[in-house]
């Protein structure tokens, strides 16, 4: 799982598959929301990140990434 470094005030934030609020403590689910409150085929997600992930890094490219949150107040 991706270690996320260098977050001010955090530490310990990784990137994994997961469905529901209930699968993460603060780290970050990937997936499709197709259904508010849950993300779908999180493991396939997963698996393409990595395999993103592992072809930037055997080219030695830089590897930075921008979260974006899209939740509200209602969730």
């Amino acid at each position: 799982m991706p270690l996320l470094l260098n977050v001010p005030g955090y530490e310990g934030i990784r990137i994994h598959p997961g469905n529901t609020v209930k699968d993460t403590k603060g780290c970050i689910l990937v997936g499709w929301n197709m259904e508010r409150g849950r993300l779908d085929d999180s493991k396939i997600a997963m698996g393409m990140l990595m395999r993103n992930l592992n072809n930037a890094n055997n080219k030695g490219e830089a590897i930075r990434l921008r979260l974006l949150s899209l939740m509200t107040d209602d969730y």
